[in-house]
């Protein structure tokens, strides 16, 4: 009598629709006896990628997916904020999800569940390949709490990438101030990517307040429990932030300001700058195509450098639950992570999964053991987006 009383109360927790199989009755010792034949009945699977530079790593996952499990997957690539449009619009029309698996913006959190689109599935509860998942990130996305629900299944560190012929060992910065005083010494010879044109430049700006904030200030800078409106109404009107704009404008007189993460790689690679702000896994995609010169190396700054990160979940409105399941799961093998790893610098949400499992000549390409993870810290995305904002207002466009 408990058992069948708990079952249904379990089950009300989710807002999942259109399920084929008991899904409150699914955990991680059982979960292939129920999931995998019901995903077969469902025979199909749809997948949205919005990040077009894991194309290729995602048809990799697919083939091994369809290998494994003899189930079809329709895979898009899609803009992120077209894409979350759309499945808001559909949501709320009550219609059928158009995909079971996105892969989506890690920041795209808040706004996705506020709208109901996000499946309440305790994923890392429940999938047998979390079982080695990161506890800090197993129930909160950049301090949002989804209690399980939006898994980050890759995740991406911003540094600063300096190519290894041009500038000495004795001359790569340790620190912010560091890296200000080499700007200086070597006028226009650093790029810091525009905050408002790509994340590097963003995480850089968040990282730079992280380091010259202290106290109430420091508090009120990384306290996620704020909206978007209200970071932005604390960041134009606070004083605490003067450090940061003075920082701003002294590296602005002797750095680049670029327009995107990819036009820095460039200018680096045209040896225009020495040295600049990056991601570490956009920076192996361009040495795997010879955009980079193999001197390309990377450092994290000290007190810390924001590390970031994508997710996989399920739509509340899925029509293939169980299928997508198994391929969030698959995605989170330690196989397809170490591969992911070695050919893109995507870092793992595993605990069992690190750079010293690639091969040395890989490593030389990846953040050294030295800064990393020591030095990754936890970015909060709609403040870093206030921060952007009021950079063109009390620097840029002064």
């Amino acid at each position: 009598m408990l058992t069948a009383a708990t079952v249904p109360a379990r089950g009300a927790e989710t807002n999942m629709k259109n399920l084929s199989f008991d899904l409150s009755s699914v955990t991680r010792e059982n979960f292939y006896d129920i999931v995998v034949p019901a995903a077969k009945a469902e025979g199909a699977v749809t997948m949205y990628n919005f990040a077009g530079s894991f194309g290729d790593t995602w048809k990799e996952l697919i083939r091994r997916f369809e290998e494994t499990y003899g189930i079809k997957v329709t895979y898009s690539d899609v803009k992120g904020d077209q894409a979350n449009q759309q499945l808001i619009a559909v949501q709320a029309a009550g219609q059928d999800s158009p995909v079971d698996v996105y892969f989506a913006g890690g920041g795209g959190y808040p706004l996705l569940s506020s709208k109901g689109v996000v499946g309440k599935i305790a994923l890392t509860k429940i999938l047998p390949n979390m079982d080695h998942y990161d506890p800090v990130l197993s129930d909160s996305v950049f301090g949002k709490p989804h209690g399980g629900s939006f898994p980050l299944v890759h995740l991406n560190q911003t540094a600063i990438g300096y190519d290894s012929a041009v500038v000495a060992a004795s001359d790569v910065p340790g620190t912010f101030e560091d890296l200000l005083v080499w700007a200086e010494k070597n006028p226009k010879r650093v790029g810091i990517t525009s905050p408002a044109k790509g994340g590097s430049g963003s995480g850089f700006l968040y990282s730079l307040a992280l380091d010259r904030l202290t106290g109430d200030c420091k508090t009120q800078l990384t306290d996620t429990r704020q909206t978007a409106q209200e970071a932005e109404d604390w960041a134009m009107d606070t004083d605490c932030l003067d450090p940061v704009w003075d920082y701003y404008r002294r590296l602005l007189a002797v750095a680049e300001l670029t327009n995107g993460n990819a036009d820095t790689l460039n200018l680096i690679n045209n040896r225009q700058l020495a040295m600049g702000t990056v991601w570490e896994d956009q920076v192996m995609t361009f040495l795997g195509t010879k955009q980079l010169p193999e001197t390309m190396r990377l450092t994290l700054l000290e007190k810390g450098q924001v590390g970031s990160g994508d997710a996989m979940f399920v739509p509340a409105n899925a029509r293939h639950v169980a299928a997508a399941l198994l391929l969030i799961d698959l995605a989170m093998s330690k196989d397809f992570q170490l591969w992911k790893l070695e050919t893109k610098a995507s870092r793992s949400p595993r605990t069992d999964v690190t750079s010293a499992q690639v091969p040395a000549d890989k490593q030389a390409q990846m953040l050294p053991a030295s800064v990393y993870p020591r030095l990754t810290v936890t970015p909060f995305w709609d403040m870093a987006t206030a921060l952007s904002n009021v950079l063109d207002e009390k620097v840029l466009n002064q």
